[in-house]
């Protein structure tokens, strides 16, 4: 709601301040994306620079180690181009190993977003500067730091949770126990977003972290198909099937009866109470996917929003 408060002259002068191409999107500007504004601690401002319509597309991240194997690195990026080719937007942090050949991978047949943890106008690290600069004019990079904020370490967890906020769900692909990448599914399942993990070696510590994912109840990732059947868009939406495709996925209605009255139920208990997320999933037993669905639509609709973590009826 701060955000709400920055007047137009305050972000024109936000926008003066930066490199051309790139601008500052709050919360109150239509361009935010929607998932987003959901999370418990959504940013007030972001900067962003490229293509700002892929905040509007279905997301799902892809995050892993640094230190990636090259069976890894291989995995993932035949993974990100079949995501995208499908027409998910790709979301991962730029770094080296796994998140950059997530972001290459899906540049072959579809749309990425990378989440960084610097000012828009900074390259970090040095050797993926080509990269960035060509997912500016390509896809998207985004960062909720000011221009010129150096690379901190405190900076990339706090980073993360825009990562798993922009996204339905989040992938690990390779990831010891104590990586960031497993504050990512952490942020993930806590802003009940879906969580997958990909299976290793046995014997290296960088697939430590996913097995406990997958102990803790992940989704196990083998293909494409995988992300997508566990992904809460699988019943209401249909992906694209051309390889390359020029409009977002469409929400479709193979059970229109249902998901109606699901709607309808939804709004009544949202009119009558104040309620958190949590509480909607048990009063209409339903998964944290199938819940954030509903309210996608819902808010994409103009009848619900998201305010403090609670759902409100939209005055």
């Amino acid at each position: 709601q701060c955000a709400e408060r920055l007047s137009n002259a305050a972000v024109e002068i936000f926008a003066a301040t930066l490199d051309e191409g790139a601008k500052p999107i709050t919360l109150a500007d239509p361009a935010y994306p929607v998932l987003l504004k959901q999370i418990y601690d959504p940013t007030a401002l972001l900067f962003v620079k490229g293509r700002v319509e892929l905040l509007g597309e279905f997301c799902v991240a892809m995050v892993g180690s640094r230190k990636a194997s090259t069976q890894a690195k291989r995995f993932t990026r035949w993974l990100a181009a079949e995501l995208a080719g499908q027409g998910l937007t790709v979301v991962s942090g730029l770094a080296r190993g796994v998140d950059c050949n997530a972001h290459t991978g899906a540049l072959e047949t579809g749309n990425t977003i990378a989440v960084i943890g610097t000012g828009i106008d900074v390259y970090y690290p040095k050797a993926n500067r080509a990269l960035q600069q060509q997912l500016e004019n390509e896809a998207l990079v985004i960062t909720e730091f000011f221009p010129g904020a150096p690379p901190r370490a405190v900076q990339f967890p706090q980073r993360n949770r825009l990562i798993s906020g922009l996204s339905l769900g989040t992938i690990v692909v390779e990831a010891t126990v104590r990586s960031g990448s497993l504050i990512t599914a952490r942020f993930a399942s806590e802003q009940g977003r879906e969580v997958f993990a990909v299976p290793g070696q046995v014997d290296r510590e960088q697939s430590r972290g996913g097995h406990q994912l997958l102990r803790d109840g992940a989704t196990l990732v083998e293909s494409a198909g995988d992300v997508i059947a566990g992904l809460p868009i699988s019943g209401l939406m249909k992906l694209h099937e051309s390889t390359r495709p020029d409009v977002s996925p469409k929400l479709s209605q193979p059970n229109n009866t249902r998901t109606e009255k699901l709607e309808r139920s939804l709004l009544r208990r949202i009119a009558a109470f104040e309620n958190l997320p949590q509480d909607l999933m048990r009063s209409e037993n339903l998964t944290a996917g199938e819940l954030n669905t509903v309210l996608l639509k819902l808010e994409l609709a103009g009848k619900v929003e998201n305010r403090d973590g609670r759902i409100y009826l939209r005055d």
